[in-house]
């Protein structure tokens, strides 16, 4: 029974990163002549819309209403909804200008970001094993600086406000997918009024282009929360840190999607980069089966 539950969350959790790493970009990309910013504040519209559908069917509403009884809760999360933001705005743009790898490359390197953050500002310990794979992570980000341009600033922007919203969110406990609905409904609070404004003013997208592009604006938030539905199935039945590692599903297609999809053209630079990080990831990874293992026994 416990096996059976150990390959439920697993195949769950693969659903969920598959579909980050594939079926996203892709639609994305079929709106990509859509400002990244209008097509960010539709995202976070839609989340709400969808998420308020979904959890109102499963979810109490006082447990959402708890998130307010905290100063706490609020100033974090609504940080962290102004860096998601800036997040979706940085990979919606990246997939608008043929950048899927340096997006994929953003959140690679999101665990060396996350390690740092957690060693300076929660003395967090680096063991040998971190300390190899940061290292590699960040010899491959010099490389990559030194040897192409432009930079790829876009890996950075993804990748350090990724990091910094894991760290923040673990400062407070809030279920993922409410934090979310929070989330989206500050995103909501400034999204809505702009969208109103840019419809009027007739320079928006949504029903004022053609009804493909109103229905993939409208997907944007389906595309969020399937993938989230999904993860949040998988971590009640796999522990938080495999399902960590499961993740890097998702920018693995990422890649994969740039390449043989999209048709980015892969400098060699690259390639290298990519490969030392992957060398970086799997020590990783055997870093948090110890850990697992560890605390199994």
């Amino acid at each position: 029974m416990k096996f059976h539950s150990f390959y439920k969350g697993t195949f769950y959790i693969c659903i969920a990163s598959v579909f980050w790493g594939m079926p996203q970009p892709l639609i994305f990309n079929e709106i990509k002549y859509v400002p990244p910013l209008e097509v960010a504040f539709h995202r976070g519209l839609w989340s709400f819309i969808f998420l308020c559908l979904i959890l109102l069917s499963f979810v109490k509403i006082r447990d959402f209403i708890e998130i307010f009884n905290s100063k706490k809760n609020i100033i974090i999360l609504s940080i962290t909804a102004s860096l998601i933001t800036i997040n979706w705005t940085g990979f919606i743009f990246a997939v608008s200008i043929n950048k899927v790898q340096d997006a994929s490359l953003g959140y690679f390197i999101t665990p060396m970001i996350s390690i740092l953050l957690g060693y300076f500002f929660l003395s967090e310990k680096i063991n040998l094993l971190k300390f190899t794979s940061v290292s590699l992570m960040l010899i491959a980000i010099i490389f990559l600086f030194l040897n192409i341009k432009p930079y790829p600033y876009i890996a950075l922007l993804i990748g350090t406000t990724w990091g910094i919203y894991g760290l923040l969110r673990k400062q407070i406990n809030v279920r993922p997918a409410l934090g979310l609905l929070y989330e989206c409904t500050v995103i909501s609070l400034f999204s809505f009024p702009y969208l109103i404004y840019i419809y009027i003013k007739g320079s928006g997208f949504f029903l004022n282009y053609n009804s493909f592009t109103t229905i993939f604006l409208i997907m944007t938030g389906i595309v969020t929360i399937f993938p989230l539905f999904f993860f949040n199935l998988g971590i009640k039945h796999i522990s938080l840190g495999y399902a960590g590692v499961l993740f890097y599903l998702a920018p693995t297609f990422h890649f994969i999607t740039s390449v043989f999809i999209l048709k980015e053209e892969l400098h060699l630079v690259k390639l290298i980069s990519f490969f030392i990080i992957w060398i970086g990831i799997i020590i990783f990874i055997i870093d948090v089966i110890i850990k697992e293992k560890f605390y199994r026994e």
